[in-house]
């Protein structure tokens, strides 16, 4: 073999061992059980939370009736869904907020084995098969405005505390028709 061509030939057997070890590290980073999905969360507005087999779902205080935030003093409606995976009923015993001077809760704080309470805020209410909650953030102690969220923590009888950052829901009103291209399909 010729210089020349023992050279070509570590070359090549450099780039190839240097291709399969490249190959090699990159397919060792989707290995394990460590994923660019394993952290991921439900694309819901609201906030969520889970404590001994309770969980909050997509808690939002409702959209404000008259303009676009909450003023210092008013009364907040929280719109959430409460589940329980656990084996035994529990108990809303509570809510409560640094935001509020009170949080009312009202109509059925129990929460059956295997079930869901539904807050309903000012969206909508129960269907008869759906349990409903009431739960109203009362005498707002600073102005609350959309991309503000604001910690409310509900205590259950026997999962404990459980602290949600709760931001202002969705503006119901449709959006104006803009004359638009995508606004003739």
């Amino acid at each position: 073999m010729s210089r020349l061509q023992h050279h070509t030939f570590r070359v090549r057997l450099t780039s190839a061992a240097l291709g399969l070890g490249a190959v090699l590290a990159l397919a060792g980073c989707s290995a394990g059980q460590v994923t660019e999905t394993d952290t991921q969360v439900a694309a819901v507005a609201g906030g969520s939370g889970d404590a001994g087999g309770i969980g909050v779902r997509n808690a939002t205080l409702s959209f404000p009736e008259t303009g676009s935030r909450y003023a210092k003093g008013a009364s907040a409606p929280l719109a959430a869904v409460l589940i329980n995976d656990g084996a035994e009923a529990d108990k809303l015993v509570e809510a409560s907020s640094t935001y509020a001077a009170s949080v009312d809760v009202a109509k059925n704080r129990t929460l059956p084995s295997r079930s869901a309470l539904h807050a309903y805020g000012t969206e909508g209410s129960a269907t008869p098969d759906q349990q409903e909650v009431s739960i109203t953030l009362k005498g707002l102690t600073q102005d609350i405005t959309p991309g503000v969220t604001v910690p409310v923590t509900f205590v259950f009888e026997k999962a404990g505390p459980l602290t949600v950052q709760v931001p202002i829901g969705e503006d119901p009103t449709p959006r104006p028709d803009t004359g638009g291209e995508e606004s003739h399909h």
